[in-house]
C-alpha cells in the first residue's frame, strides 16, 4: 500500500481545486490527502455549491496517480462510498448510496463524493473529493437545495472528525489495492445493497436527455442498468437520478 500524506489547511477554496492548481508539486508514487477546516468555493458535481461552513464538516481530497489506461477510475468514488459506509455502519448509522456519487440517511444526503482527473503522460492524476456533514446545524441544512443531514443531527454521537477522515482514508487505500488487483466485482454485492432506489421507477438525466424505466442494478463495472418500459436495458455513465 502506498504511504499516506496529510496535507491541512485552515482555510482553502476547495480542496479538489487547489490539488489541480498544485498537483506538479506533489508526490505522483504516495495518497496525498487535502483536509480544510473551511472551504470558501466548495463544489459538487455539476458545478454546484457545496455548504462549508467553517469547523462543522469534513472537506477532503485524495490525490494519487493511476496507469495511463487503468480500467477503474469510474470505481473509485464507489469504493470511497463503500469505506465511509463500512465505517458509519460500525457506528450505527444505516447508509445508502444513490448512485452514482451521493451518500444518503433516512433519504437525506449527508456526503458527496467528486472524482475528477488530470491527464500526464504516463499517469492519471486523480482528485477524489469528498465532503461529510459531520455537524451542519439546522439553519444552514435549511439552506441547501435538496433533502440534506448531518450526522450529529441523526444521532447523539460525537463524531471525532479528524479521526473520521484518518480512517477512512486509510480503508480506502485497501480497497484501492483490492480494486487494483482484482477490479470492482469484489465490492458488486456489497455496493448493490445499498443501492437507493433498486427495483423503483426512477428518472435518469444526463444532461442531455431524459430516460424513465426500473432500476434494474449497477453492472460490475458500476454503471447503472436501467429498464425502460419497452423491456430494453439501457446501462448508464453518469448522471442524476430521481423517482
Amino acid at each position: 500500500m502506498k504511504s499516506i500524506k496529510y496535507i491541512q489547511f485552515e482555510t482553502i477554496h476547495s480542496t479538489n481545486s487547489w490539488v489541480k492548481e498544485n498537483a506538479a508539486s506533489l508526490n505522483q508514487e504516495e495518497i496525498t490527502c487535502i483536509s480544510a477546516t473551511e472551504q470558501t468555493a466548495g463544489r459538487g458535481r455539476f458545478n454546484r455549491k457545496w455548504v462549508s461552513a467553517k469547523g462543522n464538516n469534513i472537506y477532503a481530497t485524495l490525490y494519487f496517480c493511476v496507469p495511463k489506461h487503468f480500467p477503474y477510475v469510474g470505481n473509485l468514488s464507489q469504493i470511497l462510498s463503500l469505506a465511509c459506509i463500512e465505517i458509519l455502519e460500525s457506528k450505527g448509522f444505516h447508509p445508502q448510496i444513490k448512485w452514482p456519487n451521493d451518500l444518503l440517511i433516512a433519504s437525506k444526503k449527508f456526503a458527496g463524493i467528486l472524482c475528477e482527473t488530470l491527464n500526464f503522460d504516463e499517469n492519471i492524476g486523480i482528485v477524489l473529493g469528498i465532503g461529510i456533514n459531520v455537524d451542519l446545524p439546522p439553519s444552514l441544512l435549511n439552506t441547501i437545495d435538496q433533502p440534506a443531514t448531518s450526522l450529529s443531527e441523526l444521532s447523539n454521537q460525537n463524531v471525532e472528525r479528524e479521526q473520521l477522515l484518518k480512517t477512512l482514508v486509510e480503508l480506502f487505500c485497501k480497497k484501492l489495492e483490492i480494486l487494483r488487483k482484482q477490479g470492482f466485482a469484489p465490492f458488486w454485492a456489497a455496493y448493490t445493497e445499498h443501492l437507493f432506489l433498486k427495483d423503483q421507477l426512477i428518472i435518469h438525466h444526463d444532461g442531455h436527455r431524459t430516460l424513465e424505466g426500473t432500476y434494474e442494478s449497477i453492472n460490475e463495472k458500476g454503471q447503472l442498468v436501467l429498464r425502460l418500459a419497452n423491456g430494453e436495458l439501457k446501462t448508464l455513465f453518469s448522471g442524476e437520478i430521481m423517482n
